[in-house]
């Protein structure tokens, strides 16, 4: 009763900066809001069109596609389709979504905290740091980052799948699967602070694994989420080869890296100076003193037995210390040669990390016995809270979305630079094409044309040998058949770079063109389905057992 009473405070408290946009039917002014709007539109074509694994996004790139959501996540965009599907419009999905990563991330970071230090007053202290961590909120109302925010969210929930596996490993299966599911939903929530999370919740079985059977188990649920999750991840990474996006992001990063006073100085207003790429990456003000409390507590033990704690100190401190590296220029050899981390493009990003190790090191101010009274205990509550109460509104403002059919039918890519544009196109289309299906070569009539998500089909009535070009950007998997016979896709014609081109003899036939799976994609379903499966059962003989 006691820990319900807690996850209420913790919901109730958390309210407190998201709900002011609630209160206009406007969108917050966010880096990234429209982009998601015409994401969160794209995306629920694409599933309500059939794509049970979406990975075209049909509409977008003036109604050329492109394969945007075979590279970019998917949870929130998951999310957003049921709210969608409930008839709730675009921004206010957009409001739901951000909202619900939020609740969530405070209720499973109590959860874990609860089951790491077995003290609720300890986990309650960490779950109001974490949520009121300025660059959190920073992360919802300024950043608009969608993906980003449920990383915050699942983070805890692995842990606390993997807390339990340590504890209890002969006792409850449930939490294998717990902490697979959830580490899978980790890596579907965003592209790059997925990796980095997914690396802490390794880095948490080594530094908190009692016994080698303890770490196996835990890396095994860990490798259950990543077979989850490579319907996703598996071609993302195999097929990234076939866009511009190594090209485009290469140096990205260069004018990213943030100076180390911008960090421990407090920004409560947002202020523009002390901001890098627009973006204030400060750690919070009772989180930088979190780390010195903890440094005066362990130089204070000396050499007294107390591992456990000593243990937390040096996690954290390893997380603190290599996002504080990774986010200054001295590191920038690292960022030349790796080009896994290119794909961070911002090295700020990494103030997350920071934000959730200086929250584990919160529990040391109760190390003081002022912070013991329960006087003082509630005071530094309610300074964490208060302190960021500038961002309670989103400091940007509102947009008057007037007409949201714009986000349905949206013309452009969203993504930055094209990124996931083929590397046979010539980059982002400019304009809507005049015809869906063109005449390029030869005599021919076209008729009955329709579009589906990955479907198109129409007659042709061809009098000479003729080539044919659908308006689609090429990317494999996309298949021509001619009166069901297929046939070969020409799609490096230089005057029709990266479209679907194909020939015709004379002759009245019918055409389909459709997108299905390449083999990288079709193994990584079937090693996803394989592995659901195999939970599934693993669940049900589990409660079998139980029943008998």
């Amino acid at each position: 009763m006691k820990s319900f009473k807690h996850y209420l405070l913790i919901l109730a408290i958390s309210v407190l900066p998201v709900a002011s946009v609630f209160f206009t039917p406007d969108l917050p002014h966010t880096h990234d809001g429209p982009v998601h709007l015409a994401r969160m539109a794209a995306y629920y074509k694409a599933l309500t069109g059939g794509q049970i694994f979406p990975r075209w996004a049909s509409d977008l790139n003036y109604g050329y596609g492109m394969p945007l959501f075979n590279f970019i996540y998917h949870l929130p965009y998951l999310i957003s389709s049921l709210f969608l599907f409930l008839n709730i419009n675009l921004v206010m999905s957009f409001k739901l979504v951000l909202t619900l990563s939020y609740l969530l991330s405070g209720i499973f970071m109590f959860a874990f905290a609860k089951a790491f230090w077995n003290d609720e007053k300890k986990a309650l202290l960490v779950a109001l740091f974490y949520q009121f961590a300025p660059f959190r909120l920073i992360e919802l109302f300024v950043r608009g980052s969608f993906g980003e925010a449920y990383t915050y969210a699942l983070l805890p929930l692995v842990l606390y799948g993997l807390t339990q596996l340590i504890s209890q490993i002969n006792k409850n299966r449930i939490y294998f699967i717990l902490t697979s599911i959830a580490s899978a939903l980790l890596i579907i929530s965003h592209n790059s602070m997925s990796l980095v999370f997914f690396g802490v919740c390794v880095l948490f079985v080594f530094f908190f694994g009692e016994s080698a059977k303890h770490r196996l188990t835990c890396f095994a649920s860990l490798t259950g989420g990543l077979l989850l999750s490579a319907w996703y991840w598996l071609p993302a990474i195999m097929e990234h080869r076939y866009t511009y996006g190594d090209l485009f992001m290469k140096n990205m990063y260069r004018d990213h890296f943030a100076p180390i006073w911008q960090f421990v100085l407090p920004n409560f207003i947002n202020s523009p100076l002390l901001q890098t790429g627009g973006v204030s990456v400060q750690w919070g003000i009772f989180h930088v003193l979190a780390i010195g409390i903890a440094l005066f507590w362990l130089l204070r033990t000396g050499n007294d037995n107390q591992v456990p704690q000593k243990r937390i100190i040096f996690f954290s401190l390893l997380l603190i210390g290599l996002s504080l590296f990774f986010m200054q220029s001295s590191s920038l050899f690292f960022w030349q040669t790796i080009p896994l981390l290119r794909q961070f493009q911002f090295p700020w990003r990494l103030v997350g990390l920071a934000g959730f190790a200086t929250s584990l090191l919160s529990v040391f101010y109760l190390s003081f016995p002022l912070f013991k009274k329960t006087k003082a205990f509630v005071l530094l509550l309610i300074l964490v809270v208060v302190s960021t109460s500038y961002y309670w509104r989103p400091p940007l403002n509102f947009d008057r979305i007037d007409d949201e059919s714009q986000y349905w039918n949206y013309p452009l890519n969203t993504t930055f630079f094209g990124e996931t544009d083929v590397i046979w196109s010539a980059g982002p289309a400019k304009a809507y094409p005049k015809q869906r299906i063109e005449v390029a070569e030869g005599q021919a009539s076209i008729s009955h044309f329709t579009k589906k998500s990955t479907v198109q089909t129409f007659s042709v009535d061809a009098k000479t040998d003729s080539t044919l070009v659908s308006h689609t950007q090429y990317f494999p998997g996309w298949r021509v058949f001619v009166d069901n016979n297929k046939v070969p896709i020409q799609f490096q014609n230089p005057n029709w770079r990266g479209l679907i081109t194909f020939s015709v003899p004379p002759g009245q036939h019918t055409i389909r063109i459709e997108l299905g799976k390449t083999k990288i994609q079709f193994v990584a379903e079937i090693l996803s389905l394989s592995t659901l499966i195999a939970m599934t059962a693993m669940a049900m003989f589990k409660n079998k057992k139980r029943i008998t």
